[in-house]
């Protein structure tokens, strides 16, 4: 294939310059390695700056100290549990408190202590106009309290300094914003900027709770049904299927993996064994989607494992030995705006795999093989 991108993708290409900074690939080596390195964490970098009141947080890039390296063991490389997943799978929206119980700007800190005490919560976002315009928390109360203005407006004693979620952003991002801010709480807008919820730790961690109890009494009705019905020679029998994937369509990510899990589901598969796999898939989803001009993923499942063979259109990888580093990426705004992008993609991908192959030339694409033993790999968790 020559090198360059073809005429008819130019406007494919431009959407691809949008959605992931691709001409950021073509910096040299040098310059690229002279950018410090980002923090190796799952969420995608930035940290939410606060906008006016009403507005959404946004992102702006940090540059934290790198971090030690340390090789982990075979069962840290390969162990990925179930609340691991659903805390890529689950969004703000499932886990958040809605409608969220809310004042106004107007009302005294005394009726908001009441409404505090009645519902058994510490925090109430305060509406002007129906707009977000600022938060108050029980801290703010006591402080009130203590110098005697108890039963006078909220307005002055309310935070305008807002951070806030969007309900589309995944549970492993609200996790991050709490480690990062320390709040006991987020308000959650949706994409009109109308406040929809309100999160806590203590919403993430029930929510996983009612996911973990739904799908353990799914896989009990499933293994029962299984071991009633299965023909001895199902696990022979060799599945292929071919995956086109579109550039920039982040709304398809996770379908390849979640039917990849309903095909090894089927066939009684280990469940960690099956996760490693729809990790792999969904990785390499997402990274054609961000990355690329579009591709084909087939997935091929026999009696002995699970091959994953991803190929994609330009505009290729510059440097793989810094794609593949924990935290880098060149994912633009819009796919961090959707939770995407953190430049854990190839490193997830090589750490779930018994077998891993990446190749890629600029213009030319990129394309990545990668497998998992049905019975070899669980001997080593």
């Amino acid at each position: 294939m020559a090198l360059g991108v073809p005429v008819e993708k130019k406007k494919t290409a431009a959407r691809v310059a949008q959605n992931a900074n691709g001409h950021k690939r073509f910096r040299s080596a040098h310059a690229r390695l002279a950018i410090p390195a980002r923090k190796s964490v799952i969420p995608p970098q930035g940290t939410l700056k606060t906008g006016m009141a009403g507005n959404p947080a946004t992102l702006e890039p940090v540059t934290p100290a790198p971090a030690v390296e340390r090789t982990p063991n075979v069962a840290e490389k390969r162990q990925v549990s179930l609340a691991q997943m659903l805390v890529f799978e689950l969004r703000v929206r499932d886990a958040m408190t809605s409608p969220p119980i809310t004042a106004t700007a107007t009302d005294s800190l005394r009726s908001i202590q009441n409404l505090m005490k009645a519902h058994r919560i510490s925090g109430v976002p305060i509406l002007a106009d129906d707009v977000l315009a600022g938060i108050v928390s029980i801290e703010d109360i006591i402080n009130a309290l203590d110098s005697g203005h108890i039963n006078e407006p909220v307005e002055p004693w309310m935070s305008r300094k807002i951070v806030t979620l969007r309900d589309h952003f995944s549970l492993v991002r609200a996790v991050a914003e709490f480690d990062r801010h320390g709040y006991g709480r987020f308000p959650v807008l949706d994409a009109n900027n109308r406040l929809v919820g309100v999160i806590t730790r203590g919403d993430i961690t029930i929510c996983l709770m009612h996911h973990l109890e739904r799908r353990a009494e799914e896989a009990a009705a499933k293994e029962a049904a299984l071991v009633a019905t299965r023909a001895a020679d199902e696990k022979a029998h060799r599945v292929v299927f071919n995956t086109h994937v579109k550039s920039g369509d982040f709304e398809s990510a996770g379908k390849l993996s979640q039917r990849i899990r309903e095909v090894l589901r089927a066939r009684g598969v280990a469940p960690d064994i099956l996760r490693r796999a729809a990790i792999i898939a969904y990785e390499a989803e997402t990274n054609i989607i961000i990355h690329s001009l579009g591709g084909r993923i087939t997935t091929a499942i026999d009696a002995i494992k699970i091959r994953i063979r991803a190929v994609d259109d330009g505009p290729g990888i510059e440097n793989i030995d810094l794609a593949m580093r924990e935290g880098w990426s060149t994912a633009g705004p819009l796919a961090r705006e959707l939770g995407f992008g953190a430049g854990m993609g190839l490193p997830n991908i090589k750490r779930c795999a018994d077998e891993f192959t990446i190749q890629s030339e600029l213009g030319s694409g990129t394309r990545l093989q990668a497998a998992v033993f049905l019975h070899k790999a669980e001997t080593k968790l």
